[in-house]
């Protein structure tokens, strides 16, 4: 991953992380990952574990962000949320997919954040 993208990416989840906290999201764990994918946030609301990808671009010129997420990535995400709750042990509650998408301007002073709640 270039260096660019692999910053903007942290900077995008950095955001992602403090728009969760703000809607009261325990956030429980960031960049899971096992020998098959990634979970950029896992957080907890109420009594339901919720796996966020995140996805940040400075601009709109490849169309928006949750366009990068393919059913084989959605596939990959699924897996690795059922690996997690195996290790932890973590049984009976509610689980849901989301994503966040974040659009930078390339001063990274402004940005607009769309979160699509149950995504897939």
């Amino acid at each position: 991953m270039k260096k660019e993208n692999k910053n903007i990416g942290n900077y995008g989840e950095n955001l992602a992380c403090d728009f969760l906290s703000k809607k009261n999201h325990l956030i429980l764990k960031r960049n899971f990952r096992n020998a098959h994918g990634e979970i950029d946030i896992i957080s907890k609301i109420d009594n339901i574990i919720v796996f966020t990808e995140v996805k940040s671009r400075y601009s709109l010129d490849f169309g928006h962000p949750c366009e990068a997420i393919t059913f084989s990535k959605i596939r990959t995400i699924k897996n690795t949320a059922s690996y997690y709750l195996y290790i932890n042990k973590i049984r009976n509650i509610n689980i849901r997919f989301d994503v966040i998408e974040i659009t930078l301007n390339y001063y990274n002073n402004k940005y607009k954040i769309n979160h699509t709640e149950n995504a897939f």
